[in-house]
Formats: structure tokens, sequence, C-alpha cells
């Protein structure tokens, strides 16, 4: 594919300012003090008892899954949709746990209830992880309903989508703990941090205890995740980011299965560079919005949501006509510097490193998202002429 030189559109994005890189660096000589009042500000906001500021989201899931089997050993299954970010099968090994999957409702990112309803009845199954994939809500209440009276625990992947409400509850705490990602391109960036909430006691002071055994940002990582930063608030910008995307070994938008990721609690930089991190969500979303609103004016729609309401996303979902129409789309996307992403490669029983994940049924529904699916730029950097020209090219 030629390479196209000029201005090109980020898939996602969430600006890192120089001052947020400044007030990281204050957080620096707060040290702890930052981390922990970060941690009760979410509390406060979450309505919950107990809140661990981590790495990353996989980090954090690690550390929640590995809670739990704690206070389950005897199941050691973690059911997950057949469709997601690699990052989630990723942890789930890095725990050293089994990949469970459940095929997706046919044109829609959630589960298939049916099919969730048999999975539930496997005894071996510790945990089940509703994903609000780009920010699109998965019915995380009615998963807790089904899994509730057979002692399965719900872990609620927001990821992808702190700050949002849904039915007037916050994601991230319908589930009995819920994760929040701060990685680039998410709701806000501290470079890269996970969050981990639950209001229940047992797996708080579970997750807590495991906490304590683990290590924190060395000054060498330290000073490498404010490099990051710098190069991050810089190289994001359309004007620039043709640059970093043309050179291969940055691996830009490509999704590999990976387990061995370092899992540290969150440095005082990350925590100082997260200040005013609840006006820097919802200024992100408003403008995220406004976008999506616009595309959704073309006559574009996401996969089916449980309202008739277009939810707050990072990236807006499209299922396109089949997959000639997806290579075709992403093909003029990437000579005019659009930014559509195609999703991620395949459904996670396509990951060969996994073996043979198949229920004996195959999962078509999380097939046919991963060949018909793409999701366009909402976020700040993208522009009125964007957004028209995005719009003509999928009407």
């Amino acid at each position: 594919m030629a390479m196209h030189i000029g201005r090109t559109l980020p898939p996602a994005a969430a600006p890192l300012h120089f001052k947020d890189i400044i007030s990281g660096w204050a957080g620096l000589f707060e040290g702890v003090i930052t981390v922990r009042r970060f941690e009760e500000e979410l509390k406060e906001v979450y309505g919950v008892r107990h809140c661990f500021a981590v790495s990353s989201g996989k980090a954090a899931l690690v550390l929640i899954l590995q809670a739990l089997n704690e206070l389950s050993p005897e199941r050691d299954e973690v059911l997950i949709p057949a469709y997601t970010c690699y990052s989630v099968p990723s942890a789930i090994v890095r725990a050293g746990l089994k990949v469970r999957l459940c095929d997706l409702a046919s044109g829609t990112l959630d589960f298939d209830f049916d099919r969730l309803e048999e999975q539930l009845e496997n005894p071996r199954i510790l945990c089940v992880i509703p994903t609000h994939l780009f920010g699109l809500p998965a019915d995380a209440e009615r998963v807790k309903r089904l899994a509730d009276h057979r002692g399965i625990f719900v872990v609620e992947d927001a990821a992808q989508a702190m700050g949002a409400e849904w039915n007037g509850k916050k994601m991230g705490t319908v589930g009995d703990v819920g994760l929040f990602s701060m990685g680039r391109g998410k709701a806000f960036s501290t470079v890269e941090g996970g969050i981990i909430l639950t209001d229940n006691d047992l797996i708080g002071r579970a997750i807590e205890k495991r906490l304590g055994a683990i290590a924190g940002y060395g000054a060498f990582d330290c000073l490498k995740l404010i490099l990051y930063a710098v190069a991050l608030s810089l190289l994001i910008h359309p004007w620039i980011y043709w640059l970093p995307k043309s050179l291969p070994f940055l691996k830009l938008g490509e999704t590999h299965f990976n387990p061995s990721f370092p899992i540290r609690r969150l440095s005082s930089f990350q925590a100082g560079a997260a200040k005013g991190w609840k006006n820097k969500i919802g200024e992100l979303r408003e403008i995220r919005s406004k976008n999506a609103v616009k595309i959704a004016g073309y006559g574009i729609t996401p996969p089916a949501v449980l309202k008739d309401v277009l939810p707050g996303l990072i990236r807006y979902p499209v299922l396109l006509a089949d997959v000639d129409a997806k290579k075709k789309i992403l093909r003029i996307s990437e000579r005019m510097g659009l930014g559509i992403s195609g999703g991620y490669p395949d459904s996670i029983d396509g990951i060969s490193e996994l073996g043979n994940l198949s229920d004996g049924n195959g999962f078509p529904g999380a097939k046919d998202i991963a060949e018909r699916m793409v999701s366009l730029p909402v976020h700040p950097f993208v522009s009125e002429s964007d957004l028209q020209k995005i719009g003509q090219l999928l009407i």
C-alpha cells in the first residue's frame, strides 16, 4: 500500500498537552500522595470502596483475574466475547487461566445471550467479561442477572468507556469489578495506565494483597514514560502523524496477541498527568459526541445499541456490506489519510497461539464483525472537512 505523506488522522486519539506533562512532572516530586489522591477521587466519583491504579488496562485485568481465582480456586475459565481487543485473552493467559469464547449476537458487538446462558452452565467458568467496545454499551446488567445465581463473577471491561453512563449507571460499576484504560486513544490518556474499581470488599482485599507484592515504575521507566509522553504529544497531530505511521518498527495501529507485558503500580508521573481528569474526559466526550452525531447525520449507524440513543464513543464502529467493501474503504482512507481503522484482525478463535477454542458451533457473529467492521475517528483532531470526506466515502 502506498505511503500517504501529509495530513493523516490517527484512528483514535486523546491529546496529551504540555501542561499535562508539567502536571506529571510535579506529581513525580509529590510521589505516592499523587497516586493516592487520584484513587480517592475515582472512589468518590464512582461510589466504590476500592480503587487501584496500575500500569495498563491489561495489567488491571490480570490482577482482577488472579484475585477472583484466589476466591474461587476450583474455577479456571474466563468467558469473553469472541470478538474483542486482543489484550483481553493476553491478560487471561498471563493470569494463568483458560480462555472460553461466546459468540456475538448477529450485527452487534454484544453477546449472543442464548449461547451465553448455555456457556454459563459450565462449572469451570470463573467469570464473564462483558465489554463496552469503542464505548458501545454491552448489556452488563443482563449478564450480571444471569451470572449471579451461578456463583460466576462479572468483570466489566470498560477500558474504552471511562466516564460514560448508560441506563443511568456509570459504566464500570455494574459488574462485581470493573476496569478502565488510560492508554493512548482512550477516554483520556496518561500515556499508559489502568484502573480497577470494585465495591466488593472480598475482591478489593484480594486485589490489594496482590498489588502489595508488585513494584512501581523505576527511575529509568519513569524517564521512558516522560520521553514517550513528549513524543506522543507532538506526533499525534495529523500534520505529523504520517511520519511515525510510516515507520514499520513502531507498528502503529497493529494488533498483536502478547501475554508478556509489565504489571506495575501507577507512577506518580501518570497520576500527576491525570490532574483534572473529570474535566478532560467531559471535554473530550463532548467533542467526540458532536462528531459522532455528524457522522450519524449521514445515515451511517453503529451496530445495535440498547436504546435508540447514540452513546459516547471513542471510535465510531460501522458494519459495511462485505469484506470487499471494507478493503476498498480502508484502501481509500489510507490514500486520503482519513484514519479509518479495520478494527481487530480476526475473532479471538483465529489467534493461533491460543489453540483450538471452538465450542462446536463456531463463532459466525464474531467472524462477521471481524470481516465487515471498520471504525471511524471522532477525536478532537477530526475536522469538519474530514467528517464530510468520511461521510461521502461511506454513503
